[in-house]
């Protein structure tokens, strides 16, 4: 009988994606993969169309008014109680949580349960919720070697962060000579990054280059728009899955400094400007950028100095010079870890093995 794994991954796509990298190398190995969501329409949409999907009710602890964070405690230990009854009723072999709020009573329960479980932290800064489970987890996965100071030595492990086996196919596919640029802002987009782009448009016209932007379901009509009024060719959508095919024709990128993008810059070797979102938990995305940043693996502009004019600055430079964007992808190799799922896996049966 085939042993059956639990995933605990929700909320963004820097949660979702490393889930879904690691439940790939799982049933290579011939488990059953069974995942568990905080249920928006992303988890919704990848999750539950591949794998057995299942509903937690949870809201996250930190930020808001006293009123919302006792409501949200509420729900947590509801969301254990029904954790609880999940892990019961599936009697999983182990559990593993891949960051989010909705990971906490997940690894609870497993721990209450004595089921072997282990946790993956993505981002430089953890997160509250892994924060939270360490001292229960059995075994404790990190993505930036500057992490495995905030956990126990005896639990964490350097593994990288899991990209998916469809974004590692990217790393075998030829550029074009037409150079490429692109733009993203993570599943959700970016207003900010989307309106400097559009502002930079006036000063980039004359370069010959292709855009692929990626711009979120919110900004997808007036940034289209914008861009049918210059001579340069892009492709416009709000959201895809199947980002490799795009990152195997960027030069250069533009993005948010999540971890799963920064993984798979890594993974692939892209040079990119990083526009970290500034509102993000523990301002982790400007340390996972800052990271890249001094080992010259990218560029960094913060969202209070990002305009139309620096971003096309800083992109006309990095288009003229190709010997520093050369140097910049090998910086950004040595971040790559693309056998992280294959590692995280490893470590988990041995975990079972005692």
């Amino acid at each position: 009988m085939a042993k059956r794994v639990l995933i605990a991954a929700g909320g963004t796509g820097g949660h979702i994606f490393p889930a879904l990298a690691c439940a790939e190398e799982f049933v290579t190995r011939g488990w059953e993969v069974v995942l568990v969501g905080a249920g928006r329409d992303l988890e919704r949409r990848t999750l539950a169309s591949r794998y057995e999907y299942h509903v937690l009710p949870v809201s996250p602890l930190k930020g808001g008014s006293p009123l919302r964070k006792v409501k949200a405690l509420a729900i947590l230990l509801f969301s254990l109680r029904k954790a609880l009854s999940l892990l019961r009723a599936l009697r999983p072999d182990l559990v593993l949580g891949v960051g989010g709020y909705i990971s906490g009573p997940v690894v609870l329960a497993a721990a209450l349960l004595r089921v072997p479980r282990a946790i993956h932290e993505q981002n430089v800064v953890p997160g509250l919720a892994n924060r939270l489970s360490a001292p229960v987890a059995s075994r404790i996965f990190v993505s930036f070697e500057e992490s495995l100071k905030a956990f126990p030595r005896g639990k964490v492990v350097l593994t990288g962060n899991p990209v998916r086996r469809e974004v590692l196919k990217a790393r075998g596919l030829t550029r074009g000579e037409t150079f490429t640029l692109f733009v993203m802002g993570g599943s959700q987009g970016a207003r900010g990054i989307n309106r400097a782009m559009v502002e930079a448009l006036p000063r980039l016209q004359d370069l010959a280059m292709e855009v692929i932007h990626q711009t979120g379901e919110g900004d997808l009509p007036w940034v289209k728009e914008a861009y049918s009024n210059y001579p340069l060719e892009a492709t416009v959508f709000p959201f895809t899955e199947e980002v490799g095919p795009c990152y195997a024709r960027a030069h250069l990128v533009v993005s948010r400094a999540g971890a799963l993008t920064l993984a798979e810059l890594g993974a692939l070797g892209r040079t990119a400007i990083l526009v970290p979102y500034p509102f993000s938990a523990d301002d982790h995305q400007r340390r996972n950028a800052e990271v890249f940043v001094k080992r010259g693996a990218a560029k960094m502009i913060l969202e209070e100095d990002l305009t139309g004019e620096r971003l096309a600055q800083e992109i006309r430079a990095l288009f003229e010079e190709e010997h520093l964007r050369e140097a910049m992808e090998a910086r950004a190799r040595d971040f790559g870890r693309p056998g992280a799922a294959s590692e995280i896996v490893g470590e988990c049966l041995k975990l079972l093995e005692g």
